[in-house]
């Protein structure tokens, strides 16, 4: 019987090959991120009285710990880790679900695993190498930012305690999607099942640092990054979590692996009809169909991370006034008038947070098409009577109404939970649920945006989509001012930024709302035409 862990090498060097450019440009993202953040606050606090001012105003608010977790040191390293830890932990684990499950169950899905095995390749070997890639760029990046802030001339503990909480989310998220990928037939229902657990982790870190109870941060993957206290009391003894955690994920995948068959997943796949319903008998039907699941799980997550972290509002107020001018310019960033509510801009905030999540739905809603095409199931289905435009336009459908369902959703539950919290749910649902609404035409851009990539470049769409999506969440807020951009120059190519922050203190205005929409529509609009006269590829 052939070596299970034979042709390791031979993958590992191909899978570097494949992710020369995609994993070079995560490690660079982190490493910019990590160095240029520590770059700027030591510009802007070139004192250490300077930048205990600032630990002072920020360390004891909520809604900014909610955001950052906790602020552990006053020092230059502490705050660096305050303001661009979580980002980046969050960043490392978002890398390594992808990476892990594009090199197992996709390529296992698309029939390319087949031809690898069919070689010298053991069972076990693409997982391996796989971990190994995926693994190694999350060392990498714990290296290289190690050492970028040492040579800036940070506390060398406390910069390789950084680095390793940089590296620990990267290590289990990949050994979580080798799990997830071990589960199912189908490389979209493994990302989703890897990325729920990625949120529900951050969700309960998010939760235990914006209520105060921090005991919940022992029980998230994220948290324990946090728990090591990088540049504070370094907590040594926390790395045997995420590496106990490792070790046991590890296991389970490679033991799931060995009870499945090649192609197929542990938990099998339903049969479906003998025949199709009538409801299939049209483009609109069929899209349906494929995107019903993701559909009603997002809408589902977003419901509850919307109760979840609105419920934490009704205290923002006093915390937030007891803060000093630090904290007072977040704020004022995310509201329009001196006298908003702190509340209702903490309502907002999350809000506009959630609005960024819900770009990417449409984004993955429009990418299925590309999907759809690589694995030539667009070409069977435009062999029928089905004409090229009805087929996008079914897929486009989706993905803008289940945006409006999922962000409708989301303003329900905090508006109710928000309302109740404060004793006035009629006269709070209404204007929670409208702000949640506002997001939608922001949020479509960003589809739109991945309609003509695909269009135009359908090869190249993917990569494309998601970097204009990481660019849309980091560049306003850090990004653009570690380039030594002002805030509210960086801003204006975020297209959130320009919605009327009804929420604290600004007035409805629909002229953004319908700009926005104008663009989305526009986008849209060129990248369908583009696909209608492009070959299939």
């Amino acid at each position: 019987m052939r070596n299970s862990g034979a042709g390791v090498a031979p993958l590992v060097r191909l899978f570097l090959r494949r992710d020369r450019l995609l994993g070079s440009g995560w490690v660079a993202l982190v490493l910019l991120l990590t160095a240029g953040v520590a770059q700027q606050y030591g510009r802007l606090f070139p004192s250490a009285e300077a930048k205990a001012q600032f630990a002072a105003e920020v360390g004891g608010n909520s809604a900014l710990s909610a955001f950052t977790g906790q602020l552990t040191a006053s020092d230059l390293g502490g705050l660096t880790v305050w303001k661009i830890g979580d980002i980046v932990y969050t960043l490392m684990a978002l890398m390594a679900v992808l990476g892990v499950i594009r090199h197992t169950r996709t390529e296992e899905e698309n029939g390319r695993q087949e031809l690898v095995r069919s070689g010298s390749a053991g069972r076990y070997a693409p997982l391996i190498a796989s971990l190994v890639v995926t693994g190694g760029f999350a060392v990498l990046a714990g290296v290289l930012s190690t050492a970028a802030l040492i040579g800036s001339g940070l506390e060398p503990a406390g910069s390789v305690a950084f680095g390793l909480a940089i590296i620990a989310p990267g290590l289990v998220f990949a050994a979580i999607a080798a799990v997830a990928a071990q589960l199912s037939e189908r490389a979209r229902v493994a990302t989703v099942v890897a990325m729920t657990v990625l949120g529900a982790t951050y969700l309960l870190r998010f939760v235990a640092d914006g209520s105060g109870m921090l005991g919940l941060r022992w029980f998230t993957p994220l948290g324990w990054s946090h728990l090591l206290t990088p540049y504070g009391e370094e907590r040594w003894a926390v790395l045997l979590l995420p590496l106990g955690l490792l070790v046991l994920a590890t296991a389970l995948a490679f033991f799931l692996l060995s009870q499945r068959d090649f192609g197929a997943g542990v938990v099998p796949a339903q049969p479906g009809r003998a025949h199709a319903t009538a409801a299939l008998s049209g483009p609109l039907g069929l899209a349906w169909r494929l995107h019903r699941g993701t559909l009603l799980g997002w809408t589902a997550a977003f419901a509850a991370i919307a109760a979840a972290t609105s419920s934490v509002a009704t205290g923002m107020p006093a915390l937030a006034t007891r803060s000093g001018p630090a904290v007072q310019e977040f704020f004022r960033r995310y509201s329009d008038g001196e006298g908003a509510d702190l509340a209702g801009t903490f309502v907002w905030l999350i809000l506009v947070s959630l609005g960024f999540v819900a770009a990417l739905y449409p984004m993955l809603a429009v990418l299925r098409m590309r999907s759809e095409e690589a694995g030539t199931r667009a070409e069977l289905t435009l062999a029928t009577a089905t004409t090229r435009l009805r087929w996008a336009a079914s897929h486009l459908f989706f993905a803008m109404a289940g945006t409006f369902a999922m962000l409708l959703a989301a303003g329900v539950c905090a508006g109710v939970v928000y309302g109740a919290m404060r004793g006035d749910l009629a006269g709070e649902f209404g204007g929670v649920l409208g702000a949640a609404l506002i997001q939608v035409p922001a949020a479509w851009t960003i589809g739109a945006v991945a309609m003509l990539a695909y269009g135009l470049l359908p090869r190249a769409s993917v990569a494309i989509s998601w970097t204009v999506w990481l660019v849309m969440n980091l560049f306003g807020e850090t990004l653009g001012p570690v380039l030594g951009l002002d805030y509210w120059i960086a801003n204006q190519v975020v297209p959130f930024h320009h919605l009327p922050k009804v929420l604290s203190g600004g007035e409805f205005s629909a002229v953004p709302l319908l700009a926005l929409a104008a663009v989305a529509v526009a986008l849209a609009g060129a990248g369908v035409a583009a696909f209608r006269r492009r070959d299939l590829v």
